[in-house]
């Protein structure tokens, strides 16, 4: 099996590309189909389907110096709903169909999940930076003050009193730190409703022209650290015209309540993935061996299982 892995990894190989999961969908012994688990029958041919999650070979490179130059060895990559998914999602939603959508600083990421395994990963270019950046271009602010201002007063819901509620907002570029500018709270909701729904909108649009549509259930859990903006979760239900969700890691137990929201589902799923080590074929940052989270030993003893 963990050879029939490899070769369906180098088989999704493309130039430019580097393959990070091959997640086993089913397998097939001579004519019989759609097995879960082939070990212990008898045949003479064995086949998978398999789904495959590349990324591009610069930015992926990229971040392997970043992590490199902090003195860090890189075991495994994981790609980020994914780990998110092992950790927010319960087994029916696995089993059953669901979507992960980690919506992180500079990308929104998307898992599909059914019948156990993950089905199909896609990536929009936009996350809670861009909204970050919106609000300090709209009310000249700097980043620093936009980030807070998102965080304690930004929403995606319109309320009947946003005309009449004011936030101060700090000036960029002004010598006085006290120099505020108050400004309606809807005129902040203004700049953040706008950007959430192209978000949203380009999720889903990934989600119809994927393939999966009909396999991804009714269900989306929502991670990362935008997702906690306020009204989020409706309006994702809306867009996306499926029940919704927050995704907290409740697969792992013992987690304080500071470190157990969304935004540290993907954190939390990383453990768990080092943990059980999911049957799959990962890359590993140099070999390229899909048993780099094992000791030395462990992965000698399995070559002479594969090879023999």
């Amino acid at each position: 099996m963990r050879r029939l892995l490899n070769v369906a990894r180098l088989e999704a190989e493309r130039e430019g590309r580097t393959t990070i999961h091959t997640s086993p969908l089913s397998y097939t012994v001579d004519s019989a189909s759609r097995i879960r688990d082939p070990r212990g029958m008898f045949g003479e041919r064995l086949g998978a389907l398999v789904s495959a999650v590349s990324v591009q070979d610069g930015p992926l490179r990229n971040l392997e110096v970043c992590v490199e130059s902090c003195h860090l060895d890189i075991s495994a990559r994981v790609f980020s709903p994914y780990a998110s998914g092992l950790a927010a999602l319960v087994p029916d939603e696995m089993e059953l169909g669901a979507t992960v959508v980690d919506m992180g600083a500079g990308v929104t990421a998307i898992a599909v999940f059914a019948e156990g395994a993950l089905v199909h990963g896609r990536t929009v270019p936009l996350g809670g930076l861009s909204i970050t950046t919106d609000i300090a271009r709209g009310l000249s602010t700097p980043i620093a003050h936009a980030e807070r201002l998102k965080t304690l007063h930004g929403s995606a819901l319109v309320a009947q009193n946003d005309d009449r509620d004011m936030v101060s907002v700090p000036q960029v570029g002004e010598e006085d730190a006290d120099a505020e500018t108050p400004v309606p709270r809807s005129m902040l909701t203004g700049i953040i409703r706008p950007r959430l729904e192209e978000i949203l909108e380009l999720v889903r649009d990934r989600l119809q022209t994927s393939g999966v549509e009909s396999t991804s259930g009714r269900r989306v859990v929502l991670t990362g650290g935008a997702s906690q903006l306020t009204g989020a979760r409706e309006m994702a239900q809306r867009i996306l015209n499926k029940q919704t969700r927050l995704g907290r890691p409740i697969r792992v137990q013992g987690l304080a309540e500071a470190i157990g929201g969304p935004a540290f589902a993907t954190c939390a799923g990383l453990l768990g993935y080092a943990r059980t080590a999911p049957v799959e074929a990962p890359v590993n940052a140099e070999t390229g061996d899909s048993d780099s989270l094992r000791s030395p030993w462990m992965r000698w003893s399995q070559w002479f299982k594969d090879n023999l």
